[in-house]
Formats: structure tokens, sequence, C-alpha cells
């Protein structure tokens, strides 16, 4: 259906069959700079009709796109270039700086393709190339094994590793979100979540335009104009970040009318259960919370618009993937105990790109080793309790941080806390809690210690406080913890640590 709106940016609107005439002409643009099969095409662009163009563009050359986060710098951008062998990049004139000096460090990566204006004469601009290219006849013919896209992910490492999904994982994931929120081509989905990001490209643009539904494009996530987007565009579905809908919830704009939106999916972290209710009452809508991975396609779990929802969990495993919950030596365990998450799921990745010794640590025997603790119920509905690497081990005994998390949150004065372990000589590590006040708050570190430990063992009450203005994210509002471990073994400790 030519005529379908795929695509909703403000004002424009682009047909599917302009969509697909865009892709063929860029395809053949590609292939005119020397972009052949199996090559890697990076891709650092906002949510902007020209990011599905040039991801599906690169699939329908049979090369392989490498979505990058656009928040990323020059030392970063290097190494995505690099370890990925990108033969070109397609960028917006806004990144140039640190495009260019990534691109200098990376003499695989040959051409560089920016949207935008005033460019240097050494870059190709993007709707040129597309305008005076003729549309590529055929797609090249691929198998569904073969590498389809590249995301980076932190995995269970310090270090970024791309993983590699093949043309079956996408349909699968896609196929399967398709089935399970029932998209169909009278429904119009919101593009919040950064089309980077895994779950924005499987669902907001794989399962969108296999379902022949529309997707209204937010460049950036402001909550009073993503709540204008929803309601002028009657979007129906809106899958967001936990910290998306808290900011929708608190937006104190007088709202208007979203009658449209009658599903919302919670991806990415704990979504705070008055959260939950908040939006939904706010907005009269459904919010199914679900649990995923980069290396798994990355949805692996979600409550059900037919089945009873449990909240605090994260559903149930999509059809095709089987759940496991095992101890450290790999062994199941029963229902209601705690350990790592094994899945297995037609859309896990195939490995890690240019490193099969990490891809090794985390696949076996078709199982991905999540890095993530949870249990399952009785009903076999997920729970996420804690990453593995978040776990404190202070002299033998196991602290989960979101324990104490939930504690912190507790204090009238707390807005945000993330609890981390830092090194100790004596116990080997120790907790450490990184707090944000509310404006105006004034509480100190003896206060917030003693707070936790009248409602907390001893031993799991944090021994050292920082108050900081704000907890380092990602793009989708997850507290990047990784982050504070670094700081937290390299920087001084004590009980009184204030900023």
């Amino acid at each position: 259906m030519p005529e379908q709106i795929a695509l909703v940016f403000g004002d424009q609107k682009i047909e599917y069959g302009r969509l697909l005439e865009a892709v063929k002409r860029l395809a053949a643009g590609l292939h005119s700079l020397g972009v052949a099969q199996g090559d890697r095409v990076a891709i650092m662009l906002p949510n902007l009709p020209h990011f599905p163009i040039s991801y599906y563009a690169t699939l329908y050359l049979g090369a392989v796109p490498v979505p990058l986060n656009i928040m990323s710098h020059q030392k970063a951008l290097a190494y995505y270039l690099q370890q990925s062998g990108a033969k070109a990049i397609i960028s917006w004139t806004g990144f140039l700086p640190h495009v260019l000096k990534a691109v200098r460090e990376s003499p695989g990566c040959g051409q560089v393709i920016i949207l935008g204006d005033r460019m240097p004469a050494s870059c190709v601009p993007l709707t040129r190339l597309m305008a005076q290219s003729q549309p590529m006849a055929e797609p090249c013919a691929v198998a569904e094994q073969d590498p389809a896209v590249i995301c980076y992910t932190m995995g269970s490492s310090e270090e970024e590793l791309g993983a590699v999904l093949s043309y079956a994982a996408l349909e699968s994931n896609a196929a399967t979100c398709c089935e399970m929120f029932h998209l169909t081509a009278e429904d119009k989905v919101a593009g919040v979540m950064p089309l980077f990001h895994p779950l924005g490209q499987t669902l907001a643009m794989n399962a969108v335009f296999i379902s022949a539904a529309t997707l209204v494009l937010a460049p950036k996530f402001v909550a009073a104009s993503v709540i204008e987007m929803i309601a002028a565009n009657r979007v129906t579905f809106l899958p967001a970040a936990p910290g998306m809908f808290r900011a929708l919830a608190d937006c104190t704009q007088v709202p208007a009318e979203t009658p449209s939106l009658k599903l919302c999916l919670s991806y990415g972290g704990y979504l705070a259960t008055e959260v939950l209710h908040a939006f939904e009452s706010k907005f009269n809508t459904l919010i199914l919370e679900s649990y995923g991975l980069t290396e798994a396609g990355p949805l692996v779990s979600a409550h059900r618009l037919n089945l009873d929802r449990k909240i605090g969990s994260v559903g149930l495993p999509l059809i095709g993937v089987d759940i496991q919950i095992r101890d450290e030596q790999g062994a199941p365990l029963r229902p209601n105990q705690i350990g790592e998450i094994w899945i297995n799921s037609p859309s896990n990745m195939t490995g890690y790109y240019g490193y099969p010794q990490q891809t090794a640590e985390r696949l076996k025997n078709g199982w991905l080793f999540s890095g993530d603790m949870g249990y399952l119920d009785e009903d076999h509905y997920l729970f996420i309790q804690e990453r593995k690497d978040d776990i404190i081990i202070k002299g033998g005994f196991h602290i989960y941080s979101f324990e104490v998390e939930a504690i912190l949150k507790q204090h009238f004065e707390v807005a945000e806390v993330a609890v981390v372990a830092t090194p100790d000589s004596v116990q080997g590590s120790e907790v450490k809690a990184y707090v944000v006040r509310k404006p105006g708050g004034t509480c100190g570190s003896e206060e917030l210690i003693d707070f936790c430990r009248n409602n907390l063992p001893f031993y799991k009450s944090p021994r050292y406080i920082e108050f900081c203005d704000q907890l380092p994210k990602s793009p989708t509002g997850r507290v990047l913890k990784h982050q504070l471990r670094k700081r937290a073994a390299t920087g001084r400790q004590g009980p009184k640590e204030s900023k």
C-alpha cells in the first residue's frame, strides 16, 4: 500500500511508496561510492526520517548498518569506526566536529556522508546523493544468518562491544512484537526512543513497517512536546523508557487530550510503581512492563494484553523464547530463587564482532548469559533484581544494591540514588551511595546513613554517601553504574563526602 503514511515528522508526512523510493536511491548512491555487500556503514543521526532511510538503504545493499549513539564524542566514535571496520559514516552537520576527528583516526572509513548544509568538500551531501542516484532495482540477496546490524553495548565488560544480530534475529523479534502488541496498519507509534537504540530499531521501525503502521517521530524527548505530538497525531502506542514515563507523568503543563493512546510499553530499567499508576491515571491508558538486552535482539519478556499483569514483574517470556534462572555453577534454580537469567531466543546475537573470547563467555549451546539477576515465580513471570556486576560482595555477604536504593528513596529529601561497590581493604568492598537531593534538600551523609541503619541490617547500610547534581545516564535514562563504580574506585572515601 504505497499511499499509506509510513512516517510523520512535524508537518511532514512520507508515504510507504516515497520511503521505499528514497531507500532504493540511497542504496544505489552508497553503491556508487564503493560500499558493497557485507561492508559496515556507521549511522549517527538523530530521530529524523533520514535515519530509517539510511538504515534500510544499507540493508537493501546487503551492507551492515552500525547505529551509533548521537552523544558519542571523538574518542568513542574513532573506536566504533575502527573496531567495526566501517567503510562509510552517515551523519549530520551538527556532529561534524567529532565525526571528522574520528574519521581522521580511522583510515578505513573512506566516505563521510552528511545531512545538512555547510560541510567540507571532502564530505558527500546525503540529500544530493539520493537525488542524483537512480533507484536500485532489487535488494541484494542475503541469508537468514547473515549479519544484519551491529549494535554497540557495554555487555558485561567495561569496554563497548558490537553485538551482531542476524536477519533472522531482527525478523523474529519484530514479528513477535507485531503479534504481541496487536500492531496493525491503523496504529500510530510514537518514536521517542532513540532510533540508534535496539528497541528503537526493533519496535519503532521494524515492527511498525512490517505491520504497515505509521511511525510518528520526535526529534528529541521533551515531555510537553511529546504530549502534544501524541494528541495531534492520534498516537495509539507509546514505547518508552521509565524516565520518559516519569517526565510525562510529572509534566505540569495542562495536558492535551490523548484519547487515542491505548497502550504503552516500558523498557530499559525499573519503572517505579508510583510512576506507573500516576501515568496511567493521567493519560487513561495501560503500561506493559518489559525486559530485554541488546544481545537478545533486544526484547525478551513483556506483559500480555490478554493475561494478568503483575506489577513489579517484566512479564512472561516472548513467544519462542525460553528463560531459565541458574546458579553460579549453571544449575537451574526453582521458582522464586534468585540467580542469573539465561536466555534461549531466536533473536539472540550471533556474537560480538571481532571478540571471539567475549562471545564464548556469553553464548553457550544457544543460551545467552544475560549478566542480569532475577527470578521466575510459579507462573513463570520474570522479576528483575540486579545486574550481576552490581552485586556488592562485602565480607563474603552478597548485597543487592536495589535493596539499599529502595530504602534511600523513602527519605523525603532524596530525588535519585545509585548504590555501588567501592574497594575496601578489610571487607573487600563497601557500600557507597550517590545521591541527588530534591530541590531545597539539605540532608547530610550522617542523616542518610542513620536512616538506612534504622531500616536495613547494619552490613547492608552504606558507609559512604556522595552528593551530586545528577547521575550519569544513557540516552534512555538508565543509570550508568559502571561509570560510578570507576568513580568510586578512584575517588576519596569518607562518610561526610558531599558536593
